[in-house]
């Protein structure tokens, strides 16, 4: 059986955090990355009622950030348990069993592909309008071969779905479709285009189409688009680290370390800039800075494949 969980360009597997929509100081830890304080405030929030199926979510969705997925399907599983009816509930389950299916054997992701199927349907089917949910699916349904449940049909029914729902995430969507299913990157950068015209404000089209533009060597095409998605997010490290992964392909190694020094001047702990960064040192053939970022990343990202990558990188320097 061939192994198909891996991350790709969704939030499959690491939930969006919440808006300030509410005063909860667990949540604004959450956000603001303080995971260690945000579990502690949960964990006294299930101590104080262990009824309260919203601390018991709040608490899963810390414990998977932390890679704690044992204990993180325990407490979305109470959550279920008091209240099976919020969709979210279940997205989140979906969610922690697939990072748990990202570093299980291959017997292991075969038992639980149906659980996360179930998961995210049983979420879309709580709420049709749940964007996240069918998003999952989508996903699901790409990567997962046939006789687990993976339908090309049915992830496109789902991508067209969501262009309903939002524009820019649909289009998005069947822009992934059409290059990783059909192969089609002419279709491809039609529905990046259509994305961008639903929504230019926003920066997500034109990180995409540089994406896109970068992998098949259109680099200045690829710089024009990166540009537009700094002007829309400036505020934004991933827009920055974007710019740098286009210099990067091209060779352009100085370049590339000043634009993910840019992105961690914004956030030092932007974990993606990181990683890069330690690339261009080993690229350039600076093996001390390659073996000392690489260990700086791991402070920040412990766990994972990438962080297995780093060990070995670490090791080989």
């Amino acid at each position: 059986m061939m192994s198909f969980v891996r991350p790709l360009l969704f939030c499959l597997m690491i939930p969006v955090l919440l808006a300030a929509q509410t005063d909860s100081t667990g949540i604004r830890l959450l956000n603001a990355k303080k995971y260690a304080e945000a579990r502690a405030y949960f964990e006294q929030a299930v101590q104080r009622n262990g009824k309260d199926a919203e601390s018991h979510y709040f608490l899963a969705m810390t414990l998977m950030i932390e890679q704690q997925l044992d204990e993180a399907e325990e407490s979305v599983d109470e959550a279920i348990d008091i209240n099976d009816g919020v969709s979210k509930y279940h997205l989140l389950r979906g969610q922690i069993l697939g990072q748990q299916a990202m570093t299980a054997n291959v017997l292991s992701q075969g038992l639980l592909a149906p659980k996360i199927k179930n998961a995210f349907q049983r979420a879309s089917e709580l709420d049709p309008s749940n964007v996240d949910a069918r998003l999952a699916l989508y996903n699901y349904y790409v990567m997962a071969p046939g006789f687990m449940g993976g339908s090309t049909d049915k992830a496109f029914d789902q991508a067209n779905a969501i262009v309903k729902l939002e524009p820019l995430r649909g289009y998005l969507l069947l822009a992934n479709y059409y290059n990783r299913v059909k192969k089609d990157t002419a279709e491809a950068e039609r529905q990046i285009k259509k994305a961008i015209a639903a929504a230019p404000e926003k920066g997500n089209g034109y990180k995409q189409l540089g994406y896109l533009y970068m992998n098949t060597r259109r680099y200045a095409e690829a710089y024009e688009q990166m540009k537009k998605y700094a002007a829309a997010d400036p505020k934004n490290p991933d827009a920055h680290d974007s710019y740098g992964d286009v210099l990067k392909a091209e060779g352009k190694y100085d370049q590339a370390v000043a634009k993910y020094h840019l992105a961690l001047s914004m956030d030092k702990g932007f974990s993606p800039s990181i990683f890069s960064l330690a690339e261009c040192y080993e690229l350039q053939g600076n093996k001390q800075k390659a073996k000392e970022t690489y260990q700086w990343f791991l402070t920040v990202e412990p766990k994972g494949r990438r962080a297995e990558t780093a060990q070995k990188k670490i090791k080989e320097l």
